[in-house]
């Protein structure tokens, strides 16, 4: 009886410690006892002065990102330049820090290319003036399992290619428009009192709120198609930029809308041009044109006073 008994519990024991062994053999794999570093990116965002990449979309062709006084510009080329959203400045030295390797795909330099991280890849370089303080090549993405995406990174100096969870490409691989402040107008539309549209001949009109209730050069408004269009332009933007315009295309505006913002002051949207081809640009970002008639933009934002009368009716 003590014989079988000590055989059973012999087993049980065995079994106990072999769970054990294997627990702690996947618990090292995951997350302790790796023969790689934790991080592979060791940058002071605060000292950044300029992000230069060279994205596959491009054909490698640089994109480039540097600092001036506050703000982030964009190098357009030919001596040209455009503001940058701090808002995207943010987004690529987050993306940035979060890198974490989680294995080693590979430690032979012949295989570089096929995890795309020798020159096919994108190359980020980071500067601290005048310093290369960082390198790094995003190579291809993998789908890792359902819904997880990672992708293959490879760090100057070190000749190892690693795999980080995310897709850094959704970062990184654009063109240079896609950094570009692409804003028209951005700002909360219960701030605002009066809208003001200038048109040509004697089709200009306001828009007034008074005790929360618009009207139409005193005329009530529909309040439905009111609050809907408001809502449609109080956060509008483009990516189909106007550049090289001359002096004669924006001599003067066509059509105006001036808002009156409690937070913001005066916000004017100008059109330039004809029907045909008009060129819209804002107070808030006049740095930048874009083109009117892409996604009938000029026409979302200069509507007609009978799309608001409370009386009109649509067919």
């Amino acid at each position: 009886m003590f014989a079988k008994f000590s055989t059973k519990s012999l087993i049980i024991a065995f079994i106990i410690l072999l769970g054990t062994v294997i627990g702690f053999i996947i618990r090292d794999s995951l997350n302790g006892d790796r023969n790689f570093p934790k991080s592979i990116i060791s940058i002071d965002t605060s000292k950044v002065t300029s992000i230069e990449f060279y994205p596959k979309i491009t054909n490698h062709k640089a994109v480039k990102i540097f600092k001036r006084g506050n703000s982030w510009i964009v190098s357009l080329g030919n001596n040209r330049i455009a503001s940058v959203p701090i808002s995207k400045v943010q987004e690529i030295l987050s993306q940035i820090l979060s890198i974490r390797p989680e294995s080693v795909a590979s430690t032979d330099i012949a295989e570089w290319k096929e995890f795309q991280v020798d020159t096919s890849g994108t190359l980020v370089n980071i500067y601290e003036g005048s310093n290369n303080t960082l390198s790094f090549v995003i190579g291809k993405f993998i789908y890792r399992q359902p819904q997880r995406m990672s992708s293959y990174i490879r760090v100057k100096g070190d000749k190892n290619v690693y795999i980080t969870n995310g897709f850094l490409d959704l970062t990184f691989n654009h063109p240079v428009d896609y950094f570009r402040d692409n804003t028209i107008i951005n700002d909360d539309y219960e701030n605002w009192n009066k809208l003001t549209f200038t048109y040509p001949a004697d089709s200009s009109f306001q828009l007034v709120r008074k005790d929360n209730l618009w009207s139409i050069n005193g005329k009530p408004a529909d309040s439905v198609s009111t609050i809907k269009y408001l809502q449609s332009i109080s956060n509008l933007s483009q990516y189909f930029y106007l550049d090289n315009l001359t002096s004669k295309q924006l001599d003067k505006a066509k059509y105006v809308l001036t808002i009156q913002s409690s937070a913001l002051g005066i916000i004017n949207v100008f059109a330039y041009g004809d029907k045909n081809n008009l060129i819209i640009n804002s107070s808030q970002n006049s740095s930048s044109y874009f083109d009117g008639n892409k996604e009938n933009l000029w026409q979302k934002i200069f509507i007609g006073s009978k799309n608001l009368i409370a009386s009109h009716k649509k067919r």
